[in-house]
């Protein structure tokens, strides 16, 4: 088994249209699916990310912006680490992500080593 991240990413936009009970049961969605891979065993560990603080740093340190950035047209929201067999069972587990329900989209990484 290898791990894989998933970072997941949606229009900003689209988190903002959501009413305080679409937003909770959206949750619901994201708390049943997180159950379902952990029950399965696939499930290591994962977080939403804070909006409300945040450092991009570059050039060797010298720069350091505020972030993340609002005005952008879609943020990383949080991140799952899970464990499958290869990249393609990875794929098809982030299928059944509720991210999509706010025209998101989950990028699926491994480590190179």
């Amino acid at each position: 088994m290898k791990d894989f991240i998933f970072l997941f990413r949606s229009p900003h936009s689209e988190l903002q249209k959501l009413s305080p009970d679409e937003m909770q049961g959206l949750m619901g969605k994201w708390n049943t699916w997180i159950k379902k891979l952990s029950d399965a065993g696939k499930y290591k560990f994962g977080d939403r990310l804070s909006r409300d603080e945040a450092k991009i740093v570059s050039d060797f340190g010298r720069i350091i912006t505020d972030g993340p950035f609002i005005e952008s047209k879609e943020i990383v929201g949080g991140y799952i680490i899970i464990q499958a067999e290869n990249m393609n069972e990875a794929v098809e587990i982030s299928k059944e992500c509720p991210i999509y329900n706010i025209k998101g989209m989950v990028e699926v990484r491994t480590s190179a080593y």
